[in-house]
């Protein structure tokens, strides 16, 4: 996304601050791998609930516009949380298979009826986002974006030309919050799967060298918790090196909390605090 396509934000409140915002996509296991949608990632909510009473820290929270539907109890125990709640599509489709003003206005209709109000923050599945999405994003009456992973995904995105920071995307004037990655230079995105994936060392780059001062971090149910459903993902007849990936990501032996438990004890030592994204949006759009 080119200079004239897109305007960077500099916000005076966020200056000489860190900031963290954890954000959760609550959605159907795997999002979009498996062949028949599963649920048991919200069996686990109670425990995610327990966790960040805790911690005592905020949550973003991009929900799956059908699960406002099916699903209106596990959701609603996140209620005891300081939690806001924003929208992530409305079926988690792959990419390219459906249509976007569908998958935008059925969420945003099944998300007012369930909390009454109209959300204001959205998610593209899978970090999928283009300029015909922030039209209708923003003809639906949403203000901000926090979809693009400013990095590459062969296959799915390739995001190595756009910013790392929070950008007005100049027309139709919907602000996008990108996921956070380690540097402009180093495009590996800060997120729980990432995290999982490079293990230990890439933990140690992150506590040792500095980061964005504006951290929006990513994670899912099945990246905290061992889901029986893993053993559904067709991956049999992938290369060698997604099978790889699938095995470190979605069925590593340790605890996703734990490793989310590390990263929050290295924020809070580096002097982060934590806002929920709304806090942000409100701040830069001033």
């Amino acid at each position: 996304m080119g200079s004239s396509r897109c305007t960077i934000i500099n916000c005076p409140e966020l200056k000489n601050r860190n900031v963290a915002c954890l954000t959760l996509d609550l959605e159907q296991d795997y999002g979009d791998l498996l062949e028949e949608p599963s649920y048991e990632g919200l069996e686990h909510i109670p425990e995610l609930v327990s966790f960040f009473k805790e911690k005592d820290i905020p949550l973003t929270c991009f929900v799956q516009g059908s699960l406002f539907e099916t699903h209106s109890a596990q959701i609603k125990q996140l209620s005891a949380l300081d939690v806001e709640f924003e929208l992530h599509s409305y079926s988690h489709p792959k990419p390219g298979k459906a249509d976007p003003k569908v998958e935008v206005e059925k969420g945003r209709e099944a998300y007012k009826r369930f909390l009454g109000r109209e959300p204001i923050g959205y998610r593209s599945p899978l970090g999928v986002i283009g300029k015909q999405d922030y039209e209708v994003l923003a003809t639906s009456g949403f203000k901000f974006d926090s979809s693009i992973f400013p990095s590459l995904r062969p296959g799915t995105f390739n995001n190595l030309r756009k910013p790392t920071k929070p950008f007005r995307v100049n027309s139709p004037g919907i602000i996008e919050f990108p996921f956070a990655v380690f540097s402009p230079l180093i495009r590996i995105p800060i997120a729980l799967s990432y995290i999982k994936l490079l293990g230990k060392p890439y933990l140690y780059l992150l506590k040792t060298f500095n980061l964005p001062s504006l951290i929006v971090f990513d994670f899912h149910l099945h990246d905290l918790f061992q889901l029986g459903s893993s053993g559904k993902i067709p991956v049999e007849k992938s290369p060698l090196i997604y099978r790889t990936i699938f095995r470190r990501i979605y069925k590593n032996s340790k605890s996703g909390l734990a490793i989310l438990d590390k990263l929050i004890t290295m924020l809070r030592g580096k002097g982060y605090s934590f806002q929920k994204l709304t806090n942000i949006y409100e701040a830069v759009s001033k």
